[in-house]
């Protein structure tokens, strides 16, 4: 347990049942590269002892709240004045505070860029929120994993994200959620401009293949990236949608072998990874495909 001092600035992540494993993984790349910075997560009381040995700070998540819908309630789950928050499937290889020092005092913050038209990957029509807000641009900060934020100033962004959450459909449609739909709206909404990607973010599809060396275990990460050429040396890596589930394990391993945590279960959760994306995600998509075709989706 962290003193009230050490809780000026700490790393926060969620845990959900299928991906507890990873946020041990996320963790111990902290541990690694943060020495001193405090870690919390936020998970049911029945996650407790598998995670408690390897966090800071434990906070029960509410009940009644699903999926990603937890990730609007931040705020509440944090014990940190200033906060970094990482999905469980993130590694971290370099020290954060310089970061979050260098992205201002805004309230919120999150790495992404700025689009007019097309849609998200959860389906909301940016163009059509850009009516609804009356704005030129809309913030997208879609898959990136991440967010700063500062209490109490972030406040009302968490009040507002609710908000929306709580009437999703009359936003954006009959579409999936997404928090990060929703935050793309509070951020426009409350002109917070999207963080620098710079050195810090990354996805293991932003190297060109061949190029990537990475160690979590010694906060090793380097590549050439695949949109312009250059060299990259990121802060933290993304392992979203399930990209490279092998990759992303041998990580974890290393990790686990590193601080001598009992890996049983990896192995496992990467090849449920790898049929998810692989396997049955392909497959849903022949048969929806194949309903559309013949009418019987509507």
């Amino acid at each position: 347990m962290t003193s009230t001092h050490d809780r000026e600035f700490g790393v926060l992540t969620c845990a959900a049942p299928n991906d507890y494993l990873k946020a041990i993984g996320l963790a111990l790349s902290v541990r690694v590269s943060n020495p001193g910075v405090p870690i919390a997560i936020a998970c049911s009381p029945r996650l407790r002892p598998l995670v408690a040995p390897h966090f800071d700070v434990v906070v029960d998540e509410a009940t009644g709240i699903r999926g990603f819908e937890h990730k609007v309630h931040l705020d509440r789950y944090t014990p940190f004045k200033t906060t970094m928050f990482f999905d469980s499937d993130v590694l971290i290889f370099k020290p954060v505070r310089p970061f979050a020092d260098a992205w201002g005092d805004y309230a919120f913050r999150a790495c992404g860029h700025y689009r007019s038209d097309g849609f998200s990957s959860f389906g909301m029509d940016r163009a059509a929120a850009l009516r609804r807000l009356g704005k030129d641009q809309l913030v997208v900060i879609d898959g990136a994993g991440h967010s700063l934020f500062r209490l109490p100033e972030s406040g009302p962004v968490w009040d507002r994200a609710r908000e929306i959450t709580a009437h999703h459909n009359e936003y954006f449609g009959k579409i999936q959620y997404a928090d990060e739909d929703v935050l793309n709206y509070v951020m426009t909404e409350f002109d917070l401009p999207p963080a620098p990607i710079g050195e810090f973010f990354s996805r293991y599809l932003s190297a060109v293949p061949g190029t990537l060396k990475m160690n979590a275990a010694e906060g090793l990460c380097t590549f050439t990236r695949v949109d312009n050429g250059q060299p990259q040396s990121p802060c933290m890596m993304h392992f979203a949608a399930n990209e490279a589930p092998f990759p992303y394990h041998r990580q974890l391993r290393l990790l686990y072998r590193k601080f001598g945590v009992d890996a049983t279960g990896l192995w496992r959760s990467a090849w449920d990874d790898y049929y998810a994306t692989k396997i049955h995600a392909p497959l849903h998509r022949i048969k929806f495909n194949t309903m559309k075709r013949l009418g019987l989706n509507r």
